[in-house]
């Protein structure tokens, strides 16, 4: 929850009043997560990818890094941060959440 609030998240979703406000944190946390040596891992994209897509922007685009990304807007100095899934959570994604844990502790 973010101010009391339960928010949803679904990958790629745009239909959150801060989507653009999100989506710009993502590609900051990629930034930085690039900037630390991460490097982002196809073989987690299991649906072929269209010609304006990379694979970066399919990878960001999880449930997860939105819900984070969300949290990091909201939330200046780190605080708990809690996610609930209904899916398996994929293996860049894993890492890439270890490793944002460790930049913005």
């Amino acid at each position: 929850d973010i101010d009391g609030k339960l928010w949803k998240f679904r990958a790629h979703d745009q239909s959150h009043p801060y989507s653009a406000e999100i989506y710009e944190q993502v590609d900051r946390m990629s930034k930085e997560v690039i900037k630390h040596g991460h490097k982002y891992d196809a073989s987690w994209i299991v649906r072929p990818m269209y010609a304006d897509e990379t694979i970066e922007t399919l990878l960001c685009g999880h449930s997860e890094r939105l819900a984070m990304a969300a949290h990091f807007i909201h939330h200046r100095k780190p605080k708990r941060i809690q996610l609930t899934k209904n899916l398996r959570i994929c293996g860049d994604c894993h890492r890439v959440t270890k490793l944002i844990a460790l930049i913005y502790q």
